[in-house]
């Protein structure tokens, strides 16, 4: 599977190699392999716990039903993701290896890792001579580490003096999101307190994923080491004004270079593959809440202005589901402001394809832009959202039982179960800080 020679050569460079995970709460998880055996782990892939990608937010166990009990799968390293992690502590050289897990059995993939089931839909993108196009908005707020207070605690979205106080420690951050293939284009104070926006530079594939997870993490660490918090928790207390979303845009281009979602004869130059896309999605949109609001804590963001609270879209529009640019062939995109701040990546990408991919299979009629009359509203808890993605066979069968099942079994088993009994909303916010922040 692998070319090792090549390999070796770029990893002689370094100490150590981490070989992490995606697990479905979006976490990284995994091992530090001295760079002496990382050989050997190349070739083989390298023992987990089989139960690592349903951990709950604080580890907990969520049970497997699987012919081994409590056993253990194979992570298997993308030698094209080896990159280097430059905030490593100094005089060490570790790089880092994206995986995939495998069942120990025959070797076939978990379908339940999320960054296979990224891949697997977009092969069927490929297979139908597609390339998504996409990238990310990350929106992320810095705490100080003892008091997890703001690092500011007023209101003044994309002030550039505020920018400039805190630039040293964002500024130390791109430096090193440099150094580890990590490209942010731009970056800005977002709306409340210690909220901060990085905006990716958009890739074709799995690569957009992988950075935009690279990026989510390496706030954690270097933020870590300078003595502070970066949170992506999505509603942190009455002050907010706006949640902690992760906007995906995205496009599709075909083999020859064209963007198939624009269509230069067209009224508001969108192709009927865009707005069947369109209509995919919305059609889908209340089980996509599983996915895009994924914390019990997603849902007080309901409050925000700007969030949807029904299936729609509009050119421009903030308010929708999906906003849509169609500013020519090279700006013509799909927005999805659904996703939150803790949605995972991943599941976000392989969701959001396999429900447009729906409406262009089944050549769905798209609704008028806007606001519907009479329209159904979007899910307004998580245990309501994971009933309509159990709901919706479509969305479960491209995605894959093995998914869908782990994904509401842990979130049941390590989140909603611990508000059973709780009767104030004071007693479940801190149950909330306690599991997300």
């Amino acid at each position: 599977m692998y070319k090792f020679e090549e390999v070796e050569k770029k990893i002689a460079k370094y100490d150590y190699v981490r070989f992490s995970i995606c697990d479905l709460n979006g976490s990284s998880r995994g091992q530090v392999v001295a760079r002496r055996h990382v050989r050997t782990y190349l070739e083989k892939g390298l023992d987990m716990f089989q139960g690592v990608l349903a951990f709950g937010p604080q580890t907990e166990l969520v049970g497997i039903e699987h012919e081994e009990n409590f056993g253990n799968v194979l992570i298997v390293p993308d030698s094209d993701t080896l990159r280097s992690i430059p905030w490593a502590p100094e005089g060490v050289k570790v790089a880092e290896m994206l995986c995939e897990s495998r069942w120990k059995k025959d070797n076939s993939p978990q379908e339940a890792c999320p960054r296979y089931a990224a891949r697997k839909q977009l092969q069927r993108l490929d297979n139908l001579g597609l390339n998504l196009y996409s990238g990310h908005e990350i929106e992320f707020k810095i705490l100080e580490n003892n008091t997890l207070e703001p690092v500011f605690d007023y209101n003044s979205d994309l002030s550039q003096r505020l920018l400039n106080k805190h630039s040293k420690v964002l500024f130390h951050f791109d430096k090193n999101f440099q150094e580890s293939d990590i490209d942010v284009e731009r970056y800005h104070v977002e709306l409340g307190p210690g909220f901060f926006e990085a905006v990716t530079k958009p890739k074709y594939g799995i690569e957009s994923a992988d950075m935009a997870f690279n990026l989510q993490e390496g706030l954690l660490e270097m933020a870590d080491q300078k003595g502070l918090r970066v949170t992506f928790m999505s509603y942190l207390s009455s002050k907010d004004k706006t949640g902690i979303a992760t906007h995906f845009n995205f496009s599709l281009w075909n083999k020859t270079g064209e963007n198939v979602f624009y269509e230069v004869g067209a009224p508001d130059k969108l192709s009927v593959v865009a707005k069947q896309w369109i209509a995919g999605i919305l059609k889908h949109s209340k089980a996509l809440s599983a996915f895009t609001n994924p914390t019990v804590n997603c849902y007080r963001n309901f409050i925000n202005p700007f969030k949807p609270v029904t299936p729609n879209w509009g050119i421009e529009d903030r308010q929708s589901c999906l906003r849509i640019k169609n500013e020519g062939p090279w700006k013509t995109y799909i927005e999805n402001r659904l996703p939150t701040g803790k949605s995972n990546i991943y599941l976000v990408m392989a969701s959001t394809i396999a429900a447009g991919l729906d409406g262009v299979e089944k050549k769905m009629e798209c609704q008028v832009p806007g606001k519907q009359d009479h329209a159904e509203s979007l899910p307004s808890s998580l245990a309501e959202a994971l009933e309509e993605l159990e709901r919706d066979e479509d969305l479960c069968n491209a995605l894959g039982k093995e998914l869908v099942t782990l994904f509401v079994k842990s979130k049941r088993d390590a989140e909603i179960t611990k508000y059973e009994g709780i009767e104030t909303d004071e007693e479940s916010f801190a149950i909330e800080k306690e599991d997300y922040l």
